[in-house]
């Protein structure tokens, strides 16, 4: 199993032996992965297909602000 960077793997999830998720790629809770998942696509269910593509111009930022929890 390879899990490229930026992936979210639902709750749940089985992913079989030799599977790639490539990156930014989404899998739903639940999902059994029998086969690759190409990068930046929404795959779910048993077994997993694909449900969507997402965008591949993605940008994380982190600007520096802290959020307090009482």
């Amino acid at each position: 199993m390879r899990i490229e960077n930026r992936v979210w793997i639902g709750p749940n999830s089985i992913i079989l032996r030799n599977v790639t998720i490539g990156e930014g790629a989404v899998v739903a809770a639940g999902s059994v992965v029998t086969h690759n998942i190409p990068p930046f696509e929404l795959w779910g269910g048993v077994p997993a297909r694909s449900l969507g593509k997402r965008p591949q111009n993605m940008r994380y930022e982190f600007k520096g602000t802290y959020c307090h929890f009482l």
